[in-house]
């Protein structure tokens, strides 16, 4: 997946950057509702069942309550997304099952490198990326060290 871009309304999935942007700018997202958020937009209109979500997050040995995990991963999104659950945009729930991503998703394929290897990023472009995961502005004057 990595190098693929989704889009759908006025927001962007960047898979390679690990990175949900609105209108072009970083969307603050922890890591675990993004991945839950990548997992439903490679399924768009599909149910994406409790357990399939449980298994791709956190896997079969792990011992932690994922019910609430879902929840709370679930309701991060749904913020990150200002999507309303009582008439979703995005997210729909399908209750005691799991959730559908609804928006009209769009896949934008990144043409491939010529050397047909992943691309290189820099060590600035890394580092930027990896403060937007984290949902550090890489441009906030505050974060300069």
């Amino acid at each position: 997946m990595q190098g693929k871009k989704f889009r759908f309304l006025e927001f962007e999935l960047d898979f390679g950057r690990f990175q949900l942007c609105r209108r072009g700018k970083p969307v603050r997202i922890e890591t675990l509702p993004l991945q839950l958020l990548m997992l439903l937009i490679e399924n768009p209109g599909q149910l994406v069942t409790r357990e399939q979500i449980s298994d791709r997050l956190w896997g079969k040995d792990i011992f932690v309550d994922v019910e609430q995990g879902i929840n709370t991963a679930v309701r991060k999104i749904r913020r990150a997304l200002r999507d309303n659950s009582s008439q979703p945009q995005y997210l729909q729930t399908v209750v005691g099952r799991g959730y559908r991503f609804v928006a009209l998703v769009e896949e934008d394929r990144e043409a491939p490198t010529p050397s047909g290897h992943a691309a290189v990023f820099t060590g600035e472009e890394l580092g930027r990326a990896v403060m937007a995961a984290a949902g550090i502005d890489p441009n906030d004057p505050k974060t300069d060290s």
